[in-house]
């Protein structure tokens, strides 16, 4: 059995809209968390997004 890492990344947030974009040391914020992820080596990451911009982000 695999492990599946979900990382929801929502553009709509009430508090901070644009969160996963918002740049953090010259990358988008779900880039360093995609990357974060992955570097855990605990199985496949994906970012689950229903905006075509985050989905470009963390390509």
């Amino acid at each position: 059995m695999s492990t599946l890492i979900l990382i929801p990344a929502r553009m709509a947030s009430t508090r901070l809209p644009g969160k996963p974009l918002a740049d953090i040391a010259g990358a988008p914020m779900i880039v360093h968390v995609a990357r974060r992820a992955a570097e855990a080596g605990l199985g496949r990451v994906v970012v689950a997004t229903d905006t075509q911009s985050v989905a470009q982000a963390v390509r």
